[in-house]
């Protein structure tokens, strides 16, 4: 079973919002946060998801382990 809680982000346009645990979390019971991985099967309408390391390239997948270290943001465009 996993249980995936969602809050929202707020992000003013022109600027990037941190996609952290407190936003986005799922549990699986197992342990292994790297192992869970969010697909975005849909693109934000108005902006994109990106690693911070990679500014400007939009991804389609990231782990829970990539939310719990902070790398991984929305840029409102």
């Amino acid at each position: 079973d996993i249980a995936i809680f969602i809050k929202p982000l707020r992000v003013l346009k022109w600027e990037q919002g941190y996609i952290t645990t407190d936003v986005l979390l799922a549990l699986d019971g197992t342990d292994k946060p790297e192992e869970l991985l969010y697909v975005i099967t849909s693109p934000p309408q108005y902006g994109q998801i990106e690693y911070v390391s990679s500014p400007g390239i939009p991804i389609t997948s990231f782990s829970q382990m990539d939310v719990a270290r902070q790398i991984v943001c929305y840029v409102h465009n």
